[in-house]
């Protein structure tokens, strides 16, 4: 069933949210959400992201950005490379290491629409996955207009499967995670991780939900070198190494996403 979305005014009009949020601390690669990506600060790739999508598709859409932070630094960054941003200051009750990132992007939610406009559909978009295209995007959104599913969200396949070579131990004992007598990984059922580089969030469901598990969710898959967790100084090196790649040798999309992210502003 396609969803319906809101009649304003005579025609249909999407108003989309795109969320960025990052925190100030970190503790594995420090400032790592402004840290210098090739040239750029890395949050400036998710905006880039935010201001192409959907440009090329032949639906009325609104599209609005906010990004949510308890650091002054990581919202003037993001303020001055694309100007007309929605910035929002994060309260220290959400700032903590143990917080939920959806009660974030709930509580940013709430303010954007208390003093802009409500919203149809939020897109939250993470910092840490430079490597992630437009075409993700519109392919999550895609599948989320199409269904009645609250959410959807990025996944790619995964390197082990709980049906053949994943086990959990029980007090004294080792067994498979999912039972079963598969002798060949090709035959069992599909697997995947999530990357939590895109999500694409029913509104209410982040002012409802502690899991997105609550409500009803599908995936889309990404190439698997589209994210890479950035925990250390290693992993920020090697993105920058994977993505410099791809860019010379596989997708244009990418060479003209690191040129608009070094650019001073997308005014």
């Amino acid at each position: 069933m396609e969803r319906t979305w809101i009649d304003r005014g005579g025609s249909i009009v999407i108003k989309i949210l795109f969320s960025i949020c990052g925190r100030g601390g970190s503790k594995g690669v420090k400032n790592k959400n402004i840290r210098t990506f090739l040239n750029a600060p890395l949050i400036h790739y998710s905006l880039v992201d935010a201001y192409l999508a959907f440009n090329d598709i032949n639906k009325e859409i609104e599209k609005h950005v906010i990004v949510d932070s308890d650091s002054d630094l990581i919202l003037e960054t993001a303020a001055s490379f694309l100007p007309g941003i929605y910035v929002h200051k994060r309260e220290a009750q959400y700032a903590g290491d143990n917080i939920a990132k959806n009660l974030a992007i709930g509580a940013a939610l709430d303010d954007f629409e208390k003093n802009v406009c409500l919203v149809d559909c939020v897109i939250d978009l993470d910092i840490t996955s430079p490597l992630r295209t437009v075409k993700d995007i519109e392919n999550i959104f895609e599948l989320y207009q199409k269904g009645n599913n609250d959410i959807v969200f990025s996944v790619v396949p995964a390197r082990r499967n709980p049906y053949f070579n994943m086990v959990e131990r029980l007090d004294n004992h080792t067994q498979l995670c999912k039972k079963a007598n598969f002798t060949c990984r090709q035959d069992t059922p599909p697997v995947y991780e999530m990357n939590a580089s895109i999500y694409a969030y029913r509104p209410e469901c982040l002012r409802n939900s502690k899991s997105i598990f609550e409500n009803l969710t599908d995936c889309v898959e990404m190439k698997d070198y589209g994210v890479l967790d950035i925990d250390n100084e290693h992993d920020f090196e090697l993105m920058e190494l994977v993505y410099a790649h791809i860019a010379e040798r596989d997708e244009e999309y990418y060479s003209v996403k690191r040129q608009m992210a070094q650019g001073g502003s997308l005014s």
